[in-house]
């Protein structure tokens, strides 16, 4: 190719390459108007159209019932299957049982049910908290005192895969209270903590947890009920503060579960009358709470249930119909166990009819609803595999992770002498008495306790003596422990005060606090543990030594004797203000 040929095969070259760039622009796109477009259906949209208004609110109906096995002739199941089949109502939730037959009861419901049914549990503390075989993990307060978000996350996780083996979707957890009255008798050691910001980081955890293990979680009880000092199970709290107060506390960690995306949020039945004026009506039945603050204000577009229709907190100033009715006009999606359901649908289906709702409004409901279960994977597998929910629930890895939870929650709040770990300081063996002081009479934690705690004792000493005492303690009794403890160098008290609804307090008698003062008053070394509520100190704050743990259950029990005989290092710290002397964070490194 000579120079002139190669000048015109660029010339060629740069002409065809503009043609190729600027086509577009000079022939017109072929039009394709009369190609119809596939598009996927959405078959929420025609569920929701195949559905008379009778069963959209049906859907937003939660019943109550227990997860045992029911033979189909009995009471209970022929009620269920009449709410399932007549009502179509849109789920369950069960207040006690055992896993496997839960598991073998919501499938047999689920086959009942034309919807997939919605099943619903209180698992805070592990599925144990409900199940007799279930997991049992520390209170949510022991979580806080671990400072360990990691712990919380795999809690969460753990308590997911075994609410998707017994058949669960919906865990209403965590408790997102921010609990900063030390008389509130009910939250207490359900809560992380006093500090909105420890509340938001160990929640957020667990919401994490169970909604990556494909569990809807539940931030709970909106707009906050840590300062309290009713039980909203028994009457209605009724809270005086401004809503700046709210803002700067309670609202903190609702805030920051709707950003970490909590699908659900469950109402509390407590009167903020700075936010609804009329008198009686709680938060759960409020429009201007539930619609104007948590949806509007807040930017919550998931699922808003009320706390149970049955406490006394609601039934006290309205009746079954009225109470259906300013659910819905709340902005309410899920009516959890109401006194009646078919009263409940009734009355709503009247005032939809009347023009008091609005159609818009349950349409809305019960498509959030609808996604929810969605989501879950209910329209594709309602079922679950019976056979393997013995070998998920409480397994190994439950119980490690519960223990460990434990191990990292003892907080050594006051060591005066020295005595912890026992045996450090001794030169030698002294006679050591154990006390355990119950509040209720039907825990066994005390006598497991003293099993386990005595057996290490005897590596100690050979020398000790024990008693137990439930609710008060008489004069006679009183007397008894101080002739047999006469001779004790060291007193070791275990102190079981449990969070029980409709009781009122959290405390202990005033008969046992006073013996603790009167063995201090004696000049004995006296240790305290305190199994529950931490706050007890406050009536004995000479106390030699203080050690918390938050709860009961066995690896709480496992935690505290390994860490008095020094077998785990102590490194909790205080998630709330115990009394003047010791606050928030406080806690011996030992």
């Amino acid at each position: 190719m000579n120079m002139k040929q190669y000048r015109l095969f660029l010339i060629i070259l740069i002409f065809v390459s503009f043609i190729i760039a600027f086509i577009p622009n000079i022939i017109p796109a072929k039009k394709y108007e009369n190609i119809p477009v596939t598009e996927k259906p959405d078959l929420i949209q025609e569920k929701l159209n195949s559905m008379t208004l009778r069963e959209k609110i049906a859907q937003m109906i939660i019943t109550s019932s227990e997860g045992f096995s029911y033979d189909e002739n009995s009471k209970e199941y022929k009620r269920l299957k009449n709410l399932i089949t007549k009502e179509k109502i849109g789920g369950v939730i069960f207040l006690k049982g055992n896993a496997v037959e839960e598991a073998k009861l919501i499938n047999r419901l689920q086959k009942l049910s034309q919807t997939p049914l919605l099943i619903s549990q209180d698992f805070e503390r592990g599925t144990g908290m409900r199940l007799d075989d279930g997991s049992k993990f520390p209170n949510n307060m022991a979580l806080g005192a671990t400072r360990n978000s990691d712990l919380a996350y795999k809690m969460g996780l753990i308590l997911a895969k075994e609410c998707r083996a017994i058949g669960v979707g919906q865990n209403y957890a965590p408790v997102m209270d921010v609990n900063n009255n030390p008389d509130n008798p009910i939250i207490n050691v359900r809560s992380f903590g006093e500090d909105p910001l420890l509340v938001s980081q160990m929640g957020m955890a667990v919401i994490k947890g169970l909604q990556e293990g494909g569990i809807i979680a539940t931030a709970k009880h909106f707009p906050g009920h840590g300062d309290t000092d009713i039980d909203s199970h028994s009457d209605l709290p009724v809270l005086n503060f401004d809503r700046d107060r709210l803002e700067k506390l309670e609202l903190i960690p609702f805030k920051n579960s709707i950003s970490a995306g909590v699908k659900s949020v469950m109402i509390a039945h407590i009167s903020f009358p700075a936010l609804e004026k009329t008198p009686f009506v709680p938060a759960s039945l409020s429009e201007n709470i539930v619609t104007g603050l948590l949806t509007d204000e807040l930017g919550f577009n998931g699922l808003k249930i009320t706390d149970a229709l049955n406490m006394e907190g609601v039934t006290k100033h309205f009746n079954v119909s009225q109470v259906a009715v300013m659910c819905v006009k709340a902005g309410i999606d899920l009516i959890l166990m109401p006194l009646d359901e078919t009263k409940s649908i009734n009355a709503i289906e009247k005032a939809v009819n009347s023009g008091e709702i609005s159609k818009e409004k349950i349409n809305n409901s019960v498509k959030r609803i609808l996604e929810a279960k969605k989501w879950l994977g209910l329209d594709e597998n309602k079922f679950v595999n019976e056979n393997e929910v013995s070998s998920i629930v409480n397994s190994d890895e439950s119980k490690k992770l519960s223990q460990k939870i434990a191990d990292e929650s003892i907080t050594l709040v006051e060591n005066q002498t020295g005595q912890i770990p026992l045996g450090r300081v001794m030169t030698r063996p002294p006679k050591i008495s154990l006390i355990c002081l119950n509040n209720i009479d039907n825990s066994s934690s005390p006598d497991i306790f003293s099993n386990i705690f005595l057996e290490k004792l005897k590596t100690v000493t050979s020398k000790f003596d024990s008693f137990l005492f439930n609710g008060d303690i008489s004069g006679s009794d009183a007397a008894e422990v101080f002739e047999k403890t006469n001779d004790s160098k060291i007193i070791i008290i275990p102190v079981f005060s449990k969070v029980k609804i409709k009781t009122g307090t959290v405390g202990i008698p005033k008969s046992q606090i006073m013996l603790i003062n009167n063995l201090i008053k004696n000049d004995k070394c006296v240790i305290v543990i305190s199994f529950g509520n931490p706050y007890i100190i406050q009536g004995f704050e000479n106390v030699d030594s203080y050690i918390c743990a938050y709860g009961d259950i066995e690896s709480s029990l496992n935690a505290v004797t390994k860490a008095m005989f020094g077998e785990i290092p102590i490194k909790g710290k205080l998630p709330v203000t115990i009394s003047k002397q010791f606050k928030f964070g406080d806690g011996i490194i030992n």
